[in-house]
């Protein structure tokens, strides 16, 4: 069967496909409402007497192969079709929502009541055609239009087309599949665009069905490349995720944003030399022996992060092996992290929120209660007060605030850093020596960079724990906790002071720079560029001073007597209250300075780089595709061919293999290796369109704007709703919006205009884009966040 309009697509369906479920359906094209409206109607109001219709355009310029005009002309759901007068005025409105061609066609459908889920299945994806189902769909609001219209938060799932039904847990995905592989079979095609809705009965029906409009932007190898590689990468998973000697835990799980968060720090999809200097700084070793000096276990050598297909994830098992307390019995250690990990399975939602919600790392004011809570009878008595004892030990360790205890080391190191940095020459040093400067620069950055970094970040979420327990037991309030945290004056505050004072005149851009010009938007990745690099940070506007400072707030007597109550009860009162708030501040203050200075060392590096790759004749682009390691084997490896030649040959073969990754969909959490073939999108993750990068700036739109100045702005919006069409006449460089799917109206336009786009990016990032700052907008790592790093 070939596609027609959309209107001749479904009756054709009907008479030849009755086992598809399609609700009755009228059509009649513009010639005909002109040239004889009563009989129309009348025909209409006969043939649907009872329920409610959907008046939908069906147009010929939409829903083809080279343009689907997706939600461009009007659709009006709810309609009366016993009321003469809403019949009519509804059928008018979405013929004068269309060009004007007299053969376009108005669609006019029988309602489906009791919707409990309604979407779309794409049966590709759209950016690239990479073989997967993409189902969009809602199923808390009842609506049949909330996916296409982007006007709230739905839910994503990646399916590989050659997934077993055995692969699939949830009866209404198998429905769904099964809906999207019967129309494939009847049009013979695999680039389809299904509209549906699933009512209380579990019956799923064909709202619509048309052909995908990006085909002519695939490659045709796709399908093969993928089919033939994620086979290694369900083995590869299958290697990670086994028992291993020296791990607590029968069977690991991966995750993008337990522990240090690697989605956040450089993306769900980073390029080679990025993830190789987060790995040499970090996972690889000083995430561990960090932990290890502030009391927890002593771990075998068994890196954080693994790259899975080029993306990073967190061995969660790993990550909670590390949280247990140094002299932890073995059998304990096991039960506490098989524990941890069925928690985490049971709840994916809390991959983000592994420290608080999963783990225990540290003993705060709520211990018995969590523990009661979760894991109730999961020890006996007397291991959990042996337990408990335990952890009692690690934090009164972390708590000493002598110039001995963690947190003063920690402290002194970043300092020492911060002092061998102002006496470093500013000289570059040419040549072969530069690489030597490098692999310094990288050692010392280790050492007194982000190891102590790595302690002073644990003790600020240790920090952040006690006080929430606090709240917790009623000592104190949320809103003296969040006065206390504003209080608190870090790096953070004094980027926002003195870029007020660099736009009011008050202060010098070469004296800002010379303090902050290393900071970027993406610390690791040496395509974005570092203040120093960039002058249109400073073509901004003041923002909001600080609101408090740290000596505005003090305990309360009564506050001061709970705090200390809790501190005897959980065997922490040798801090006392007083000494817990100065803890707090150094810890919350130290991790900011700790990450200041150490990115100061980072950002040498990847300028040193920057330049080396330069005399090699090559851009900072290829330069992103060499792994840290490759780039420094040269002092050690000879290659008997010219170095160019080699260095060339490396990119390329990563290059390719990065492209490779990209056509893969794969989970936030994978919990078993069939989970390579099934990938949820997490609920707070955007859905990026194209693969393409930008920084510009932001213009933020409302339902009523119709602002006529967006060339090259980034243009934010609540909604991924059609009714903003209107923008991709302006110019625009690229589109965010705060709600809408993976095939919303929106999605499907930015994929046609390939136009970069983060569709759905959630409340928070949404809102921390604020109007006329410099965002940027990767589509390729995944990333969307403001460039500035103030406040």
């Amino acid at each position: 069967m070939k596609f027609a309009t959309k209107a001749e697509t479904l009756q054709s369906l009907r008479e030849a496909h009755p086992e598809l479920a399609i609700p009755e359906l009228e059509y009649f094209d513009l010639r005909q409402w002109e040239d004889d409206a009563e009989s129309i109607i009348a025909k209409l109001m006969a043939r649907f007497r009872q329920g409610r219709v959907v008046v939908r355009s069906s147009s010929r310029s939409e829903d083809s192969h080279e343009n689907s005009n997706a939600g461009a002309f009007l659709s009006l759901l709810d309609i009366d079709p016993t009321e003469e007068a809403q019949l009519r005025q509804a059928v008018s409105s979405v013929a004068a929502s269309m060009p004007g061609d007299p053969r376009d066609q108005v669609l006019v459908q029988s309602m489906v009541q009791d919707i409990v889920v309604s979407g779309v299945i794409m049966t590709r994806c759209m950016e690239d055609g990479s073989p997967y189902l993409v189902l969009n769909y809602d199923d808390e609001s009842g609506r049949s239009d909330l996916v296409t219209g982007g006007r709230g938060v739905s839910k994503t799932i990646h399916v590989f087309r050659g997934v077993q039904q055995t692969d699939l847990r949830s009866p209404r995905v198998r429905a769904m599949l099964a809906l999207a592989r019967k129309v494939e079979q009847v049009f013979g095609s695999t680039a389809i665009d299904i509209e549906f809705g699933i009512d209380r009965q579990e019956r799923v029906y064909l709202f619509q069905a048309r052909p995908m409009a990006s085909v002519r932007d695939w490659s045709p190898e796709v399908d093969q490349r993928i089919a033939d590689r994620i086979g290694f990468i369900e083995a590869f998973v299958s290697r990670c995720i086994k028992p291993k000697p020296g791990l607590h835990g029968e069977q690991s799980i991966l995750g993008v944003m337990p522990d240090w968060n690697p989605a956040e720090m450089i993306g769900i999809m980073p390029h080679p030399l990025a993830s190789s200097l987060y790995r040499e700084l970090i996972t690889r070793a000083e995430w561990r022996l960090a932990r290890e000096a502030m009391g927890y276990r002593t771990m075998p050598a068994e890196e954080l992060m693994v790259l899975v297909a080029g993306r990073p994830y967190i061995d969660v098992r790993a990550s909670f092996n590390s949280f247990l307390p140094q002299g932890i019995a073995p059998d304990m250690a096991s039960v506490l992290v098989d524990a941890w990990l069925e928690r985490l399975r049971a709840h994916p939602e809390l991959h983000d929120k592994v420290e608080f919600k999963v783990a225990v790392t540290c003993l705060d004011f709520g211990f018995d209660a969590f523990i009661a809570e979760f894991y109730p009878g999961l020890l006996p008595p007397g291991d959990l007060g042996v337990y408990k004892g335990l952890l009692m030990g690690l934090t009164r360790k972390c708590l000493d605030l002598s110039p001995s205890g963690t947190l003063a080391t920690a402290e002194a190191a970043v300092a020492a850093l911060e002092t061998r940095q102002r006496s470093r020459s500013k000289t570059l040093t040419p040549g072969h020596e530069r690489l030597s400067v490098i692999k310094t620069l990288a050692e010392e950055c280790r050492l007194l960079g982000t190891r102590p970094f790595s302690i002073l970040a644990r003790h600020a979420f240790m920090a952040e724990s006690l006080l929430r327990s606090a709240v917790t037991r009623g000592a104190m309030d949320t809103e003296r906790v969040t006065l206390l945290r504003r209080s608190i004056t870090t790096v953070a505050s004094d980027i926002t002071r003195d870029f007020n004072r660099v736009l009011a005149g008050q202060s010098s851009r070469e004296d800002f720079l010379s303090r902050y010009g290393h900071l970027r938007p993406g610390s690791y990745d040496i395509l974005s560029p570092c203040y120093a690099a960039r002058s249109d940070i400073f073509d901004s506007t003041p923002s909001e001073p600080p609101q408090a400072d740290q000596h505005q707030f003090s305990f309360t007597s009564q506050e001061r007597r709970a705090v200390e109550s809790l501190l005897a009860e959980s065997g922490l009162c040798d801090i006392g209250a007083d000494g817990l708030l100065t803890y707090v501040r150094r810890a919350v203050a130290g991790r900011e300075y700790g990450k200041f200075v150490f990115t100061r060392n980072l950002s040498d590096i990847l300028e040193g780089v920057a330049c080396w790759g330069e005399e090699c004749g090559f851009s900072r682009e290829n330069v992103s595709f060499l792994t840290f390691q490759e780039i420094l084997e040269q002092l050690t490896v000879g290659v008997l061919k010219d170095r160019k030649e080699h260095f060339q040959e490396l990119i390329n073969r990563n290059r390719s293999l990065f492209d490779l990754g990209q056509t893969l969909r794969l989970p936030y959490l994978i919990v078993s290796p069939r989970d390579v073939y099934v990938a949820p999108q997490h609920r707070s993750s955007p859905n990026f369109i194209s693969r393409k990068r930008i920084v510009a700036r932001v213009a933020r739109l409302g339902a009523e704007t119709r602002q006529a100045d967006l060339a090259g702005r980034i243009v934010c919006i609540e909604n991924a709703d059609p009714g903003f069409d209107w923008i991709f006449s302006r110019s625009i460089a690229g589109v965010v919006t705060k709600f809408g799917g993976a095939n919303s109206h929106m999605a499907v336009r930015c994929a046609e205009y390939g136009l970069p786009a983060a569709i759905g990016c959630g409340e928070k990032l949404f809102e921390s884009l604020k109007p006329s700052c410099l965002a940027e907008l990767d589509a390729v790592a995944g990333i969307l966040r403001p460039v500035t790093d103030r406040p």
